[in-house]
């Protein structure tokens, strides 16, 4: 399969190698400018340390400095670090070496008693602490010299050099000698270049191997979840809502949130799509009554004419079925529109408000001999959390439906109230109310209490009333009337956020 530049394997994989890539970065930086400094003070130090040793040859016996100066130059290019470019001056006149490397402008051939006209050369030592005089651990071997060892940067044979000078008063001898030992600086840049290309080639060796390790660990890694992808792509085919992902102990616990997450969506969705397929089938059995009813009411007028009794009578039922029809319809449409309201703005509002503007719309409409009322126990403005025009539409609703079930001349009041953090209304009645058995099938959709002489409904009320309430985060709940019989529905909002 063709990676993208979107494939998780490769963030994974980059999310590792860029940090790690900036500290192989930061560790050459680093190792340059720790390299450049111990090469310089490795090369500053053997400098020293030769120009002194053959300082001291000089100062021997003039029968024993025929044998230790060839002796002492022999050594010095044999070392590890091998010093072949010196000089060695008395006066003017070259005594040995190579005569491009002059002694210092400030030399003179004859001691004028000035000593160290140079800061002598000194190395930091980490480990121990050696007493030393000018450099030298013999207060003897230092007493000859007038300018102790120092280095200084000129030009040999045209490239830039570093050079140790020493100049003593040698044994037998009244005139100064220049003892000088240079190096190239290219050379000291030379090594260090090689030595930092040695270490950047290992450092990105190491972020290839490391990458193709990582890539291949990611891809163990994610095994458990292309076996998950896999159970996927296998219940395609079926497209069931009773599919579920299976994991096994050996699977990381880091999958089992995803996976019960997603057991989970699968569940609501079966639940879904049965209360979908039962309400399709309760929704066009309601449907087919009224349309059955119409039809044969059709059927009579058609044969007998709407002048005959038979036809009379149908246009009578005619317009029940409809409004019936009507009705359902009606309160379909408002079950799917509250149950789509996912983006409703929640905010505060008079709930006593709404309240008393549905009661007194409700209250012109009802049969005359109905009593419907209104009282607000809250001092000031009853704020709940909500939307005003649903919660508009959910009050109606419940007094739809104390109107619609209630007994003839009987009484219907709407009361608003505080209870604890929360603001509530109350629709009570006195009719014939809901048995204590039937309250929790009551808002099952289309489901109607078995009774004789009941009006017609759909049994839609209660649930599209519930599933408004849900949308602003109220409840409902169903009591006995505060008469003592009917019917008591207590809404409860949120008095403030959180």
């Amino acid at each position: 399969m063709r990676q993208s530049s979107h494939s998780l394997r490769l963030r994974l994989t980059g999310a590792v190698l860029m940090p790690l890539a900036a500290l192989v970065l930061l560790f050459c930086i680093l190792t340059a400018l720790v390299t450049h400094d111990t090469e310089a003070n490795t090369v500053d130090r053997v400098l020293i340390g030769s120009v002194r040793t053959l300082s001291l040859a000089y100062n021997s016996p003039a029968a024993d400095r025929e044998r230790l100066v060839p002796l002492v130059i022999h050594l010095l290019r044999r070392r590890a670090r091998p010093v072949v470019l010196y000089s060695v001056y008395r006066g003017q006149t070259l005594v040995a070496g190579d005569p491009a490397l002059l002694p210092p402008a400030d030399y003179n051939a004859t001691w004028d008693g000035v000593v160290d006209r140079h800061k002598p050369a000194t190395f930091v030592n980490a480990y121990r602490e050696t007493p030393m005089v000018r450099g030298y651990l013999d207060l003897a071997d230092a007493r000859q010299v007038t300018q102790a060892a120092y280095l200084r940067s000129g030009t040999l044979h045209g490239k830039p050099a570093r050079i140790a000078t020493e100049i003593r008063r040698a044994a037998g001898d009244n005139q100064l000698i220049a003892i000088q030992i240079a190096d190239y600086m290219d050379d000291r840049a030379d090594y260090e270049r090689a030595f930092l290309q040695q270490v950047v080639l290992a450092g990105l060796a190491a972020l290839v191997v490391t990458g193709l390790l990582f890539w291949w660990a990611i891809e163990w890694g994610l095994r458990p979840l292309a076996d998950l992808t896999r159970q996927v792509e296998g219940a395609r085919g079926e497209a069931s809502p009773t599919f579920r992902l299976t994991t096994t102990e050996t699977d990381p616990v880091e999958m089992q949130p995803f996976v019960a997450a997603f057991n989970g969506l699968m569940e609501r969705l079966e639940r879904v799509t049965n209360s979908l397929r039962q309400f399709t089938a309760n929704a066009s059995h309601q449907m087919r009554t009224p349309l059955a009813v119409a039809r044969v009411q059709l059927d009579v007028l058609d044969r007998y004419g709407p002048h005959s009794p038979q036809g009379k009578a149908a246009l009578q039922d005619i317009p029940h079925a409809i409004d019936t029809l009507e009705q359902l319809l009606r309160q379909l449409i408002a079950l799917a529109r509250s149950e789509d309201q996912a983006g409703v703005r929640l905010r505060p509002f008079d709930l006593a408000e709404v309240a008393a503007t549905v009661t007194g719309e409700r209250a012109a409409q009802a049969p005359g001999d109905m009593d419907i009322g209104y009282d607000n126990h809250v001092e000031g403005r009853a704020m709940a959390i909500g939307e005003p025009t649903l919660a508009a539409e959910l009050i109606g609703n419940l007094l739809d439906n104390a109107i619609r079930y209630n007994r003839p001349g009987g009484t219907v009041s709407v009361h608003v109230d505080r209870d604890g953090d929360a603001v509530i209304v109350a629709v009570d009645d006195d009719g014939p109310g809901i048995p204590a058995a039937e309250r929790d099938k009551v808002w099952d959709r289309f489901y109607r209490i078995p009774a004789r002489n009941a009006p017609a409904g759909t049994g839609l009320g209660l649930p599209i009333a519930r599933a408004i309430a849900q949308q602003m985060g109220a409840t409902i709940d169903l009591e006995d009337g505060r008469s003592g019989r009917g019917l008591c529905a207590i809404v409860r909002f949120r008095s403030k956020t959180g």
